[in-house]
Formats: structure tokens, sequence, C-alpha cells
């Protein structure tokens, strides 16, 4: 199968991955404004900023598929040819372009989502970016395996702890300090992607062991459809219930539909 065959990056390639002093490594996606799909902000509108880069590897072992993959999977040509490097400035300016171009009668409630990939990575890089957009609120979408800084402690966290199903190993998935610092902080949440009844054992321990908020705890059926993500929450909706959590729909599904956002 053509999924299989591994894609050999030229010289260009390998220096175009490479990160850069003072610029933003930048997936092919860019920047793109629409409603905010995921979470306890879902509905408003914002433009996300998509960074390359990732730690994990979602679906490489067996798991779910990563819906992103061309920003970290090596054998995929796009993740060697798509990446761009831009400047703090140059990014601003595509992000305000882009949220006049979408949402021109609305100056107010100006919101950045900041996504990858893992967004942490280049997270000395996201601080120093965000000092020239004072006026923006700003979300910041990680995998939890990375502890953010003081400087974005600020900013509305939206953690995602990857479980047994993403195909990851645990050592790797499962930073236990870094999800005590999350949190902590005032504004984050924690999105737990599922498909099966048993991925709550593992959530219940997670939650046991860092004293997650509950309140801060959302629950996502996992899905590239959103035929498939209503069949899975169907088997988990009692889960949830007796918990008394909360359900976080992917709503660009139903938007959208199952096509990469660019």
């Amino acid at each position: 199968m053509i999924d299989n065959i591994r894609y050999r990056p030229s010289p260009q390639d390998i220096e175009r991955i490479k990160p850069q002093a003072n610029m933003l490594k930048v997936s092919g996606d860019g920047v793109f404004a629409t409603l905010q799909g995921e979470g306890i902000t879902a509905g408003s509108p914002s433009v996300f900023l998509r960074l390359h880069y990732c730690n994990l590897a979602c679906g490489h072992n067996g798991g779910w598929k990563c819906d992103t993959g061309y920003t970290w999977d090596k054998t995929k040509p796009e993740f060697w040819q798509e990446p761009e490097n831009w400047g703090y400035p140059e990014t601003a300016k595509r992000i305000e372009t882009a949220w006049s171009d979408k949402f021109a009668n609305n100056e107010e409630g100006k919101r950045i989502v900041i996504t990858g990939g893992e967004p942490l990575l280049q997270q000395k890089k996201i601080v120093e970016f965000l000092k020239i957009m004072p006026n923006w609120q700003v979300e910041i979408e990680t995998n939890g395996t990375i502890a953010p800084l003081p400087e974005l402690y600020n900013c509305q966290i939206n953690c995602s702890p990857k479980l047994e199903n993403s195909g990851n190993p645990s050592l790797k998935r499962y930073i236990l300090e870094a999800l005590k610092i999350i949190n902590s902080l005032p504004n984050s949440w924690f999105k737990f992607v599922v498909s099966d009844p048993k991925d709550f054992e593992e959530i219940d321990a997670i939650v046991r062991d860092c004293n997650l908020d509950p309140n801060k705890i959302l629950i996502m059926p996992e899905g590239h459809t959103s035929e498939t993500t209503q069949a899975h929450l169907s088997l988990v909706k009692a889960e949830i219930e007796t918990r008394g959590w909360k359900v976080a729909n992917r709503n660009q599904l139903d938007w959208y539909g199952p096509k990469r956002r660019t």
C-alpha cells in the first residue's frame, strides 16, 4: 500500500526542517480563521496557528490515527516539504489579516489558538511572539508532556493527555509533573479522547495520581467522521454521566466534514 512507502527527504528537505533562531516553524496549514470546534470555548471566532513538530506519534503503534500527522510523521512528504519559518512580525500580520478577512465586523474578543503538532516544543519562541500580540486572547493546545513556561500561565491551556489508545508508550505520553503544573493553572482544561469504556480506567488513574480538578475534565469521543464520534459517544455516555464530567464534541466534523483546514 502507498501509505507504507517511506518518503526519502532531499538535502533541501533536511535543511528546511531545521529550526531557525527567532522564527516559528509553522506547518503547511499556516494560519486559518474559523470557529473553535472543540473544548470549553467551542463556537468562538478564532485564528488558528498550526506549528510544526511533535514529540508523540499517535497511531504509529496501532492507536487511533492522528489527523495532523503531517506535523510529525517523517514518512510523509508533507512533514519535510510543507513547513516554513515565519518571523514574529510576519506571523502577527498573517493572523491579523486572517481575522480581518473572516471576522471583519468583530473587533472584540480576538482569539488565537496555537496548535500543532506539539506547540510547547517551541514555547520560548511563543513567549517572544506573544509579546507583540497583547490584545489577543490566547489558547495553547498541548499533549501534556511539557510544562508551560511561567510566561504562558495566563493563556488558556487546552491539555489533551494521550492514553494507551493513542499507541504511544506510557513513558513518553504520561508526564505526571507536567500534568500537575497544568492542573494548577487558572485557565486549564483536560480533554481525554476515548473510544471504549475501558479507557476510563486509565483516565481515573490519571485523575487520581495528578489530583486533577474534576471540573476541568472534558471527554471527547474519538473519530474522524461525525458518525464515528457519535458511535463512540453512545458507547461511553454512561461512563461520563457516572463521573459527572463534560462531553467535548468535535464540532468541526459537523461543520466542515473530515477535511484538512487550510
